[in-house]
């Protein structure tokens, strides 16, 4: 008598072999979407090998696939592919190209529906190892793809645009904020008003750098005009100023492309002090306290930049609440900085004593705005800015003498 050995699901035990990492539905699914899309938007010789049960919510990249002329097998258990159905909750997707061969294996039976344990590679020189275990269950030979598609550059510009800048993505409500971006945007601009709303953004941002550099240059003419040259706080608006022409160089480069965001891995206690040495020129002049608390230690997933003019709008706004005063002097008013961690997520608040905000819940609209001569684009960019970066701005406290906004991004472990 023949004795049959079936199978095991070796694909769930490379689940376990990477620490059985987990990561929110919402989030596998921008990561799928960053894995395929570059594929999709710019096709070239490639082969994609998928297995997705649960479609939703990826109908439409899958449909897209599908009717591409990319070369797709589909390894789903009615699919008619597999040797044995022995992979159960286990799914994945591997996109094989010559630049880049991106494999993501997750397994949905964590006991909990919003949750999957994955495991994932990157251009990495084990590729063959779950690929091996694919080939085994597989009526398709898969050895002549494994063969073709081994990239050369283990590292390039389109692996960290596209699919780096989600693979710590790791959260479920940064994710529902990418979803809800899209949602909002869901109706299509012409190429004249986007062009013009681009513009207009990088206008404001512009201006913003360059008050920075016009109040620090005051800086140093008034430590030029002093007996005693204070070379540290000259040094110091040298640099602000150095930092400023950089940002809004960058904003004018931004006009150029269509690329909103460059997220990347970025130590939050260093951005946090960046942005605190930019910003506290427009305290220092009104003697108001420019107070950081920074507790915590930890990468998060962001546009260095946008995230510093976040900071930067949000602490100069704060300054321009507090009433003029002929001759400031020490009377308790503050501008902080907080950084708390809760889980997955970092959270950045900035908050004030200076008199509240009126109509709080008009501020975030676009041309809305209580100054003379405010253009009502600084908080419309600022939350604008926080949502591209996968995250969220709030207006979280607002009282007649409490205001406090808070960011929250997602950590990169």
């Amino acid at each position: 008598m023949r004795k049959i050995v079936r199978q095991q699901n070796y694909l769930k035990e490379l689940i376990e072999s990477q620490g059985n990492r987990y990561l929110s539905v919402h989030a596998l699914k921008s990561l799928v979407r960053s894995v395929l899309e570059p594929l999709l938007d710019a096709p070239e010789s490639g082969v994609v090998l998928f297995r997705i049960e649960n479609r939703e919510g990826l109908t439409g990249l899958i449909k897209r696939l599908e009717f591409s002329e990319i070369e797709a097998h589909n390894f789903s258990d009615d699919s008619g592919n597999l040797i044995e159905k022995v992979w159960a909750n286990t799914e994945f997707i591997c996109v094989m190209t010559h630049r880049y061969v991106s494999i993501i294996i997750w397994d949905n039976n964590t006991g909990d529906k919003n949750l999957v344990r994955y495991y994932s590679l990157y251009n990495s020189k084990l590729q063959n190892e779950p690929l091996e275990i694919i080939k085994r269950n597989s009526h398709i030979n898969i050895a002549p793809f494994m063969e073709k598609y081994t990239p050369d550059r283990r590292d390039n510009a389109l692996l960290n645009t596209s699919i780096r800048r989600l693979l710590d993505s790791i959260d479920e409500s940064t994710s529902d904020a990418v979803l809800g971006y899209a949602e909002k945007n869901a109706e299509t601009l012409s190429e004249t008003d986007y062009s013009q709303k681009k513009a207009r953004i990088a206008a404001h941002e512009i201006k913003n750098q360059l008050s920075i550099c016009d109040l620090y240059s005051e800086i140093i003419r008034k430590h030029l005009n002093n007996e005693t040259v204070d070379k540290d706080a000259i040094e110091n608006a040298v640099n602000a100023i150095s930092k400023s022409i950089k940002m809004a160089n960058n904003s004018l480069i931004s006009l150029k492309t269509k690329n909103n965001s460059e997220l990347k891995p970025t130590e939050l206690s260093e951005l946090i002090d960046s942005a605190a040495k930019l910003s506290e020129v427009y305290t220092e002049s009104k003697n108001i306290e420019l107070q950081i608390e920074n507790n915590i230690d930890v990468k998060i997933l962001a546009d260095s930049e946008k995230l510093t003019g976040i900071i930067i709008n949000l602490i100069k706004n704060a300054s321009e609440a507090f009433p003029i005063e002929e001759n400031p002097v020490e009377n308790g008013k503050y501008i902080k900085i907080k950084t708390d961690r809760e889980d997955d997520f970092a959270f950045i608040m900035i908050s004030n004593n200076a008199p509240g905000i009126n109509e709080p819940e008009k501020i975030f609209d676009e041309g809305f705005t209580t100054k003379k001569s405010g253009s009502g684009l600084g908080l419309w960019i600022c939350k604008k800015s926080a949502e591209e970066m996968l995250g969220e701005l709030e207006l979280s406290r607002s009282s007649e003498d409490y205001t406090e906004f808070t960011i929250k991004l997602g950590c990169v472990d």
